[in-house]
């Protein structure tokens, strides 16, 4: 950004010099005006800020659009950025921008008026793209998903449906797996139109744009909004829930982060049906919380929290990656930016507070050897408090006014180790020795620490410079505690990235688990 600002600056100075030319309107630039308008529809699918919708509407609709209005739509747009610019690492994930004054500045307007005489204004939009990677083929999938939005998406689910099962329902979702990408064998080319042909906001499209949308469709064009026709397939049976369209349905599952096994239930219909806009809108978010620092470093550690996955990258290339357990929806992996200082090797538990109110105190109840089992210890500010002491004072009504700690060993909750991040939460990375709560597809368990699958490894990466991974091992079987440090402290960032694009340029998505994207306004009604 620093370098545009410079070449704006040195381009403003030319035009100075060379003097005023009379003023053009954003027509005869076509492609810039394109460009506005294309990085504008981006802005208003994530819903960032209602004026920036309506600038975008008022700039695209027949009815309203003008010089006037594409240069309040620019204006609006810097504004966007300089505030996004200033935003924490946390408020970008929260999307915290509702609230920004997107007040114009006298420098930019000035900027504007000798671009306009200049016929320049490409310059300035150039200056506006943000820094997604592959944005074409971002722009290529929500045009994709525009188009399909004009036609009809009704709901599909219906009881569960295996492979073999013949059902009149299945051609109609065969055609949605195709519509969608995923069934790419029977998929002969993808769907692509120009963001100008799908921008009227009142929901309506020109005759040029998706009337005239082609579609392929088993090898035949049809125009988008009519019923496509359905090839039958091999088995020349269109009602057959045959092998292609299970590879199809393989194929959604792993997108979406769904157990892969070709059955369609409730969690794979709830997926089929979500809506073309609501898809375009959940990636366009996503994509913006991505854009997470000017600068990252060369070596980071990344939770996408929604995804239950960890990755790993030295010197920018992934050299780890894990499924993760993160916090319920009651108690929330926070959103943060802190670094690994520590890997604590054969950990004790200290149990929060709240874990002793509300798990462990109920549990006692019911089940007074339940403490001696997990191997707690009970201690007040003398000591270990023996059972017979605190037992008596429960069962009497006097409550638990304890710590818990639970001893290293094959039953802490921690495993074998911990990574600690300085921050006030209390909030850290661990081992656990639940392991088979990783095969879920829903991983949203824990009480906000990141349980991680990988965490052996990581630790030995982390610990690679001091110790070997023999000498990590009889540490570990020792079962003492150990606080080793880290040679260079790993920045760590636990972001919300429900929606992303894969290497295939296919958007992938997983479900808002804590319901950051619950309400969105559509941008293309008013109001």
């Amino acid at each position: 950004m620093k370098g545009y600002r410079a070449v704006v600056g040195l381009w403003l100075l030319l035009c100075l010099v060379i003097g005023p030319a009379s003023a053009s309107s954003w027509q005869d630039e076509p492609e810039a005006r394109l460009q506005l308008h294309q990085q504008g529809l981006e802005l208003a699918l994530a819903d960032v800020h209602p004026k920036l919708t309506l600038w975008w509407q008022q700039a695209v609709s027949a009815d309203t659009a003008s010089d006037e209005a594409d240069d309040r739509l620019l204006l609006g747009m810097q504004a966007f950025w300089r505030h996004w610019a200033a935003l924490s690492f946390v408020d970008r994930q929260h999307l915290r921008t509702a609230g920004a004054s997107l007040a114009f500045r006298e420098q930019d307007q000035l900027e504007l008026q000798l671009a306009a005489e200049q016929r320049q204004r490409h310059v300035l939009v150039q200056g506006l793209a943000p820094g997604y990677p592959d944005h074409p083929q971002l722009q290529q999938q929500l045009a994709r998903l525009l188009a399909l939005n004009a036609g009809p998406w009704p709901v599909l689910r219906t009881a569960t449906l295996r492979p073999g099962d013949r059902v009149a329902v299945v051609p109609h979702i065969r055609e949605r797996l195709r519509l969608l990408g995923d069934m790419s064998a029977e998929t002969e080319a993808p769907l692509s139109v120009a963001f100008d042909e799908l921008e009227k906001p009142d929901g309506t499209y020109s005759s040029s744009s998706v009337d005239d949308a082609e579609v392929f469709d088993d090898g035949a064009l049809h125009q988008t909004g009519q019923t496509a026709s359905v090839g039958v397939g091999p088995s020349h049976d269109p009602d057959l829930f045959d092998e292609a369209m299970e590879q199809g349905v393989r194929n959604f599952q792993q997108r979406h982060g769904l157990k892969v096994d070709g059955v369609i239930g409730p969690q794979t219909f709830g997926w089929l049906d979500v809506a073309p806009l609501q898809r375009a809108q959940l990636l366009m978010r996503s994509m913006l919380r991505t854009l997470i620092g000017d600068n990252l470093p060369s070596s980071y550690l990344l939770v996408n929290i929604p995804e239950y996955r960890l990755r790993l990258y030295q010197e920018q290339v992934m050299v780890l990656e894990s499924d993760v357990i993160v916090g319920r929806d009651e108690r929330k992996t926070p959103i943060m930016h802190s670094k690994i200082t520590n890997v604590v090797l054969n950990p004790p538990w200290n149990v929060p507070r709240s874990i002793i109110k509300k798990d462990i105190v109920p549990k006692l109840y019911r089940d007074p050897g339940y403490i001696a089992r997990q191997g707690f210890e009970v201690l007040d500010g003398a000591g270990v408090v023996p059972a017979a002491e605190w037992q008596a004072r429960l069962y009497n009504g006097g409550g638990f006014p304890y710590r818990l700690r639970q001893k290293p060993g094959a039953l802490n909750a921690l495993g074998a180790y911990k990574f600690h991040l300085p921050n006030n939460d209390a909030i850290y990375l661990h081992d656990t020795p639940s392991r088979r709560l990783f095969s879920r597809d829903s991983r949203a368990l824990s009480s906000g620490c990141v349980r991680v699958e990988g965490a052996e490894q990581l630790a030995h990466w982390l610990l690679s410079e001091q110790w070997s991974p023999e000498r990590l091992a009889a540490l570990k079987a020792r079962r003492v505690t150990r606080w080793l440090r880290v040679a260079q402290p790993l920045p760590v960032f636990m972001v919300y990235w429900p929606g992303w694009l894969g290497a295939d340029g296919l958007p992938r998505y997983r479900s808002d688990i804590y319901e950051f994207d619950k309400t969105l306004h559509n941008p293309f009604t008013a109001g």
